[in-house]
Parts: C-alpha cells; structure tokens; sequence
C-alpha cells in the first residue's frame, strides 16, 4: 500500500468516528445542486420554486438565460448554488451597484481550523489562532436554515436562505474551505487562509492549493462571465459531473459517514480531517511542498509539482465529497422545507 493510501485510510477512520457534537466553482457547486435536484420529489420542487420567485435576483439572475430544453424550474433550483458567489464584488469595473454586492457575506463560505505543521507543534501550543467570535460557516449554515423554517420569515428572505443553503453545504464539503495551514515561518505564522497564500504546481500549471480544489470538477475560469452562452456551458459541464458521479458507490466508509455524521459541525470536521491526510500531503505523506503565493497576484516560478499521485487522489477525494454533499443537501432541505 503506498504512503498516500495509508494516510487516506487513516483520514477515514478518523471521520468516521463519532464527532464532538471561492469552494467548488460553478461547475462543482451546480452538480451538487444537480444531485439534490433529482432527489427531490416533486412537492418539494414545487415549494423551492414557489419560493424561489420571491428572491430580489430573481429574473436579473436565477432565471435569466435559461436554455430552451431547460425548465424553469430545474434551471432556478440547480443556479441557487451559485448566486452567493455571483454577488461578490468584482473591483472597480463591477457595474452592478450595490443592489447585488449588498448580500456578498464572505466570512460565511468557510471556517479557518488551524493545521498546525507537525514539526511546529510546540511552537503554537497554547496560543488562540484564530478569532473564536469570528461568523463562519457553521454559524451561516444554522442561521440560513433556521430563516426557511421560521414562519415569520418573509418570503425573500426565505428564497435568500436558500440559495445560501445550497451554496455552503457544498462549500463545507470543499476541504480547503475548513482549514487553515501554520508552520513556523513568516509567511505562515498567521496562516494560509486555507491554501489561498500557498502556490503550487498542478500538471505544470501554476496554482494556488485553494483554487486547485475548488475548480478540480471542471473549469469556470471566467466566472463573472454573465452571458447566456457561458452560462448555459456551465450548466452542461454540471449536468455531465453529475451524470459521471450519480452511479458512485460509496465505500462503506462513506455509508458510515452518511449514517452517523449528521450535523454541520461533522460535515466540517470530515473535511478538515481530509485537508490534513490529502489536501496538504504529497504521495509519502510528508506535509505538502508549496511555496507562499500572493493572495492576489501571480504564484512565484518556485512553485513545486505536486504530482500525479496527488492529482489523482485530490480528483477521487472531490467526487466522494460532492455525492455526499447532493445526499446530505437533499435531506437537510426536506426537513428546513417540511412536508
């Protein structure tokens, strides 16, 4: 068995044990909401929808460009899991306005759990890394369902809720989403900002280690690309993903996930457990050679290869954490939705 299988076994014995009690990129967020789409019965699509005509973006974004071999009922469900991104702020040639940047809340994609570089261990014990009263994902994800099952919540607000569910479910899924990697050097002291301050070669491409695993479903590199055509492109490349993982069996492992793992915080810790045995692990599970990349900004020429073994395994890592996104998604929706 080689050094990275024994690391990703040891990582699913890990999360499958009892827990205290920009994420994949369009393409990867659309076939999760695929996925939840087909295991929706029709009721349930019929409230999402209903629900979904109230959100202040609903014409200007969830509907717009739909295809004509699309319904509209599928295609607003499945572009929920992208409107969080589609509001953030493009720079200064954002021609938007504040009408749709004004729901960008980036704290909420993700949750910065410290991974401490083994060979630094006692150099960080003891010292708070990270802000506890900093919002994150978790606290996103219980407040957003907690909206759609509040009666008094108002329509939009609901419809809001829900495009965010669908976002950070599939978000917390994302290893790189929950994690965030120290050593003892300057560039790392405070941080990687989950692989967004660490470079990489992957295929000889260089690549920061966050944007790595969020577009490893396929490409949206021009994803402030509105058109109609674009868009469209983006939803075939979703539908093919997850056409390709819709018959993945789940090792007994995952079923065991599936089974006893049933809160955000599991969700979490799951691909926290991932980040550290494969997102940040090269082929002999040594920590992963990187070298610090600008947050924005071109990665440095130094950038090592991670190799094929790593690509290979990121790839397979990823299909298992969209189909139990799509699984855990449709179920966690039918209860915040009710009969």
């Amino acid at each position: 068995m080689s050094h990275r299988w024994k690391f990703i076994l040891a990582c699913t014995l890990l999360t499958t044990l009892p827990q205290a009690a920009y994420a994949w990129n369009s393409v990867g967020h659309m076939a999760v909401a695929k996925l939840v789409y087909d295991r929706l019965d029709d009721g349930h699509k019929k409230k999402l929808f209903t629900l979904l005509q109230s959100h202040p973006h609903y014409e200007r974004y969830l509907a717009a460009g739909r295809p004509d071999n699309v319904s509209e009922v599928e295609w607003a469900i499945v572009r929920t899991s992208v409107w969080p991104d589609w509001v953030r702020p493009r720079g200064d040639k954002d021609s938007r306005g504040a009408e749709v940047t004004r729901y960008h809340r980036p704290e909420d994609h993700y949750v910065n759990v410290p991974f401490i570089d083994p060979k630094d261990a006692a150099v960080f014990a003891g010292k708070t890394l990270i802000d506890p009263d900093l919002t994150n994902i978790l606290d996103a994800l219980k407040q957003r369902c907690n909206e759609v099952r509040t009666k008094t919540t108002a329509d939009i607000d609901k419809a809001i809720a829900v495009c965010w569910i669908f976002h950070l479910v599939g978000d917390i899924h994302q290893p790189l989403h929950n994690v965030a990697y120290f050593n003892d050097t300057k560039d790392y002291r405070r941080g990687d900002l989950g692989g967004n301050l660490f470079g990489v070669r992957a295929g000889g491409q260089r690549v920061k280690l966050r944007a790595y695993w969020d577009n490893l479903l396929g490409d949206d590199s021009n994803y402030a690309d509105d058109s109609a055509n674009h868009q469209a492109r983006i939803f075939r490349e979703a539908l093919k993903v997850a056409d390709s993982l819709r018959g993945l069996q789940l090792a007994d492992a995952e079923q065991k996930k599936l089974a006893d793992n049933t809160t955000f915080k599991s969700w979490s810790q799951e691909s926290f457990e991932l980040a550290k045995c494969v997102g940040y692990r090269q082929s002999d599970g040594k920590i992963l050679a990187g070298v610090p990349a600008p947050f924005k900004g071109p990665i440095p020429e130094a950038a090592p290869e991670v190799g094929d073994d790593y690509i290979k395994t990121a790839r397979a890592t990823a299909e298992v954490r969209i189909v139990l996104a799509g699984q855990r998604l449709a179920e966690r929706l039918k209860l915040v939705l009710g009969k």
